[in-house]
């Protein structure tokens, strides 16, 4: 399976490159991190750090289970100094015979109480069994902007300049996406999004999803996205400094995906 797999991918003229972690809350909400905080902003809209009030790092792993080989390992990191973030990240993705691996190092500067503003810089690295090691730079950037206390709108697009990676045997492009999403707090325990996103060549996707907290220590989320079509659930708790969030992806075709994450704000 796993030859079949990289002579797939080495003899396909783009490159189809594994999604980002948005760790298990903004996935449980359907993908929806245009117009949401949380400290995994940083792998959707950087931007939306720059709500948080604390430094705070989380670890997450997701198990494909289309596959028991294949898996996703990333990590996220938040710095607030004064109207200034930092964020630094690290996601790979694969097995032993592919894996693709990013970097990031973001800044978000929040103007005022409703904008913030932010870009993410990017290194990817790609490698296949046979064919060596490739490389290459990305661009982030994403704008958030609180309308009120209850509505704000969020905005980003990744790798805009179109950059791809340095290798010569095979074809091989950074995707570019453009993203536009709002957010609803309808009380101070529901939160909706929603969110349009357009990768070039491929259709645009709409998603939709809530994070209810039940209580203090509990929330549980749902979401749906429609290209393709994808169920999302999860549950997140939170004690005291420490984070603990689940999520499961559904998709048709490559079944579950569950993933954990915990988390400290410092």
């Amino acid at each position: 399976m796993k030859i079949w797999i990289v002579l797939l991918i080495s003899l396909t003229p783009f490159y189809l490159f594994a999604q980002n972690s948005l760790g298990p809350r903004l996935t449980a909400m359907g993908n929806n991190g245009a117009a949401v905080t949380d400290v995994w902003a940083l792998q959707a809209n950087p931007a939306g750090i720059a709500s948080l009030t604390r430094p705070t790092v989380s670890i997450n792993y997701i198990k494909h289970l289309f596959s028991d080989e294949i898996s996703t390992q990333a990590s996220v990191f938040v710095l607030p100094i004064n109207n200034n973030f930092i964020g630094a990240s690290f996601q790979r993705y694969g097995f032993a015979e592919y894996n693709e691996s990013k970097i990031g190092f973001a800044y978000a500067k929040q103007f005022g109480e409703r904008l913030s503003i932010a870009i993410n810089i990017n290194y990817h690295q790609l490698k296949i069994s046979n064919y060596g090691t490739s490389s290459g730079f990305s661009v982030d950037v994403g704008a958030l902007y609180h309308l009120n206390s209850e509505f704000a709108f969020g905005a980003f697009v990744n790798n805009p300049s179109k950059q791809k990676f340095s290798s010569k045997e095979v074809s091989l492009s950074i995707p570019t996406t453009f993203h536009a999403g709002a957010s609803y707090l309808a009380s101070d325990k529901v939160l909706i999004a929603t969110s349009l996103s357009k990768s070039l060549g491929q259709s645009v996707d709409v998603s939709i999803g809530i994070d209810y907290k039940i209580i203090e220590l509990l929330s549980l989320r749902g979401g749906l996205s429609t290209r393709p079509f994808k169920q999302y659930a999860g549950f997140g708790l939170n004690y005291k400094k420490f984070l603990l969030d689940m999520a499961t992806t559904f998709d048709a075709n490559l079944g579950y995906a569950p993933q954990i994450a915990v988390g400290y704000a410092f």
